[in-house]
């Protein structure tokens, strides 16, 4: 147990949602005022959690979204605190959670270096000495007296990152804040957390890029509603993760009811993959994605195959269509149950939510639909190389050039 930088024992996080009671216009803005018609539900963000993080491990953290992953790296952060339970953390700690955590928006970069080296103990010349090293890395040196709350979210992140990285705490909380920035400061960053980690740090890392972990991580933590499923070497716990989502992703999509079509081919499976091949729920802006099929044939064999997947903001607006027949991509015949991958390269997309519609026609007649068939969440990513993208779910992103 001396050799433990975080042991947590019976750890539980409980929040409390509202239900309004519904009625006319009149009822429910009276009960929303005086707050008698609350009903308080009590869920689980973490439930009973119990783990021995070993000093000098790197950890990743993986589950589907409201697993209970971010709520735990904000309970060792100390950022809230826990129903019950205990945590006991040997060490400094320093987080990297949302963009901009730590950070006091009036002040400028240098002054937030200062401060976030304070907050973890350091002594003002202890900062000053690595100051060169933690503006070099970020590359923010034209921009280091300005208040950071004129900085983009890449810039937030390049700073905040180089400060967490160079500040040298015993513990290194990271909670997705990568899938923010352009691709070279994304190795950049990799590579130092290996230096880092090298240097006989704790990290614990949350991510939906299972490249970056399985790279990364010697450990894993598979979170599922607030409870941890596995807790292992980090290629089997991504096994596990990737097994049981691709297993509760089939069953969902075949045992839909809410279809419509003749039958003929129906859709039995349909998942997300990364460039690695890894299942994974959110898809960044300009990443490679591949969306992976299984269709079943209901007689011997079914003609002139067309597949339209269809993707809606959270306005009802239609953002882009991907169909086989109109990128020359025919299926001529289909027999029995056949797995089919439809791959974009660089996903056009921008941040926000999106639902995605089936559709699988044979012969021109429609033989299967489904309607929301899936939500997916896309995160900031790197599709024009600068970290900078449009206001979120504000336009089609495509390639161009300017002279």
């Amino acid at each position: 147990m001396s050799d433990a930088a975080i042991v947590i024992e019976g750890l539980s996080k409980t929040y409390q949602r509202g239900k309004v009671r519904r009625g006319d216009l009149r009822t429910s803005l009276s009960s929303w005022w005086s707050g008698l018609g609350k009903e308080k539900e009590e869920f689980y963000a973490l439930n009973d959690i119990n783990l021995t993080i070993q000093q000098g491990d790197v950890v990743g953290i993986v589950g589907p979204n409201g697993a209970g992953k971010s709520t735990l790296l904000k309970l060792l952060s100390r950022i809230t605190f826990p129903t019950k339970g205990r945590m006991t953390i040997h060490g400094t700690l320093s987080s990297m959670l949302e963009v901009g955590t730590g950070f006091h928006p009036e002040l400028t970069g240098r002054e937030n270096i200062y401060l976030n080296g304070a907050i973890i103990g350091m002594r003002r010349d202890e900062v000053s000495r690595k100051l060169e090293s933690i503006v070099s890395f970020s590359g923010l040196e034209a921009f280091l007296d300005t208040p950071v709350k004129h900085y983009s979210s890449g810039m937030y992140v390049r700073l905040a990152f180089s400060v967490a990285s160079h500040l040298e705490p015993d513990i290194l909380l990271i909670d997705e804040v990568l899938a923010v920035g352009d691709q070279e400061f994304r190795k950049k960053c990799m590579s130092r957390l290996l230096d880092v980690s090298g240097q006989g740090r704790t990290i614990i890392m949350v991510s939906h890029q299972m490249s970056y972990l399985k790279d990364l991580c010697h450990t894993g933590v598979y979170l599922h509603a607030g409870s941890v499923m596995y807790h292992g070497t980090m290629d089997d716990t991504i096994n596990h993760y990737v097994n049981h989502y691709s297993e509760t992703k089939r069953i969902a999509v075949g045992d839909r009811e809410d279809r419509r079509g003749s039958g003929l081919v129906r859709l039995t499976s349909f998942e997300i993959l990364d460039k690695n091949n890894y299942p994974i729920h959110n898809i960044a802006a300009g990443e490679a994605v591949t969306f992976r099929m299984q269709l079943g044939a209901s007689g011997s064999m079914a003609f002139n195959v067309v597949i339209q997947l269809e993707f809606y903001d959270m306005y009802g607006q239609l953002c882009f269509v991907a169909n086989n027949s109109i990128s020359d991509h025919a299926i001529p015949k289909l027999e029995g149950q056949e797995t089919i991958t439809c791959h974009v390269p660089k996903f056009p997309l921008n941040t926000g939510l999106y639902f995605i519609n089936a559709s699988i026609y044979v012969s021109n007649q429609l033989s299967d639909e489904i309607l929301n068939l899936m939500e997916i969440d896309v995160d900031p990513g790197t599709f024009y190389n600068t970290g900078l993208l449009p206001p979120a779910h504000k336009g089609f992103l495509a390639e161009y050039s300017w002279k």
